[in-house]
């Protein structure tokens, strides 16, 4: 017989999983041509309060804790700037690190006038409209969007459906390009939503470099960045993270529970 707890994971596991690792079917292939393009957040900091001394670390200090000392937790246990007895919010905070600010700065040129892109729509996902400026997958396209005098689109926060309203509204009137940044493991249900049949299988977990590009209600292409410094030695071709799906490819049992697992973890 299953314990509470057990059965209470698992059915935690299975609505996670609905929402997250198993999207609803895709709507009918959009009729517009315009170029979709989906990022992951860049590189993320660690900042922690160690309860003892109060000292934290993270950036400016380096993108990875101590090697000699404790590592932050994931959720819960040290308090974190806002956590208990300093606010209310517990985990590291939401920005980047200094690599993740590189990458930052570089996507204004990958991304730029002067690229081969031409965005006119730009998502990302704080929840708090008040400090987004401080939350991952804002800062990652901040840089980008004030050199493009864009003003990024942050209404649609955890809501597949509405960037998928946001976007057919906005296809109506101009066939420019579309970015969106976003949680990695959401990357696939937005595809999903907007059409893509081939999006089953989430953005790699270890990378922050990888692109994919949508059009003509598909994904058609994925590639690195290819940032200096960042991305060196990467190389597209025979990269199993690049690879194109096709419809028909399925993530399979254990893809939908670890997805569902890393839902309630990440």
């Amino acid at each position: 017989m299953k314990t509470p707890i057990v059965a209470a994971l698992l059915t935690g596991l299975a609505v996670a999983g609905v929402a997250t690792a198993m999207p609803a079917a895709p709507v009918s292939a959009p009729e517009y041509s315009n170029r979709i393009i989906f990022i992951r957040h860049a590189e993320k900091g660690f900042t922690a309060v160690q309860p003892d001394s109060g000292e934290s670390w993270g950036p400016p200090h380096g993108d990875e804790p101590p090697k000699d000392g404790p590592r932050p937790p994931r959720r819960g246990g040290w308090p974190f700037p806002g956590g208990p007895g300093g606010g209310g919010r517990r985990g590291p905070p939401n920005g980047l690190s200094v690599k993740g600010k590189e990458r930052a700065q570089y996507l204004r040129t990958l991304f730029g006038e002067d690229s081969d892109y031409d965005f006119g729509l730009i998502f990302a996902t704080p929840r708090d409209p008040e400090n987004k400026a401080d939350e991952r997958t804002y800062a990652t396209v901040a840089p980008l969007a004030e050199d493009l005098g864009l003003e990024i689109e942050i209404g649609c926060a955890d809501s597949p459906s509405c960037v998928s309203q946001k976007v057919s509204e906005f296809v109506e009137t101009s066939d420019a390009d579309i970015l969106i940044s976003w949680k990695h493991r959401d990357l696939n249900v937005i595809a999903t939503t907007l059409g893509a049949p081939n999006a089953k299988i989430h953005y790699p977990d270890e990378r922050n470099d990888v692109i994919w590009i949508m059009q003509g209600g598909r994904i058609v292409e994925k590639r690195s960045m290819h940032m200096p410094g960042l991305d060196d030695g990467r190389v597209d071709e025979g990269d199993p993270d690049l690879v194109v799906e096709d419809e028909t490819t399925s993530q399979g049992l254990f893809g939908f529970l670890y997805s569902a697992w890393s839902s309630l973890i990440f």
